[in-house]
């Protein structure tokens, strides 16, 4: 990423280095409460009304990765998420979206940008968990964890390709704009993969090296 910035400030890019305050906690509050409540609240319907031969028991039961299925299955039974617990995430949420908008204004940027993930991809066969800064972390919460909160929040995001990383496999460029900014962000992307080098056709080998 540190070349994808160098070429980007080359073209004319500036940057701005900022925090967000607050934006972990308010995001881990929101996301889950507020996703898994409507999941279940509307997946039901949606199913019986598209004529659907599964229900949602089918359906979760269908779950292929092991860590989404550790996240949704529980959802049937004691798992649940409360009515209270989802209110409360709701209003989380507005705060979420008034930290964007003051971090907006307040820096004067039209984008944020950041890597779209934490890791690159690992090998099959390791859906359940990866190593995330020399610990062994949830692999959904890891590939999330990025772009996660600007998807809670609602407002425009888009991915670019941003190059090869160490490990020969690809790397992305994230952009998240302000609130109804979906036409400028894309603007924003277009011109900036103009910029962007070509990236090759990563290597793709066994984990033997075959």
């Amino acid at each position: 990423m540190d070349d994808t910035r160098k070429e980007l400030q080359r073209a004319g890019v500036v940057f701005v280095e900022l925090d967000l305050p607050g934006l972990d906690a308010l995001n881990n509050s929101v996301g889950f409460p507020v996703g898994l409540f409507e999941f279940m609240a509307e997946m039901p319907d949606y199913l019986k009304a598209s004529g659907h031969p599964l229900d949602i028991e089918a359906l979760l039961a269908g779950i292929g990765s092991p860590d989404v299925a550790g996240i949704l299955r529980p959802l049937l039974g004691s798992g649940a998420i409360p009515e209270p617990v989802y209110r409360a995430a709701l209003a989380d949420r507005q705060r979420l979206q008034e930290l964007y908008l003051r971090t907006f204004a307040q820096h004067q940027v039209r984008a944020l940008a950041f890597p779209t993930s934490a890791l690159t991809a690992r090998p099959l066969g390791t859906d359940d968990t990866v190593e995330f800064l020399g610990q062994r972390c949830p692999a959904f919460m890891i590939y999330i964890r990025n772009t996660d909160p600007g998807s809670n929040a609602g407002i425009p995001g888009l991915s670019l390709p941003a190059g090869i990383g160490p490990d020969g496999l690809p790397v992305g460029l994230e952009l998240d704009g302000p609130a109804g900014s979906d036409r400028d962000l894309l603007a924003i992307g277009a011109a900036l993969e103009t910029v962007l080098p070509p990236i090759g056709r990563p290597s793709l080998r066994s984990p033997e090296g075959a």
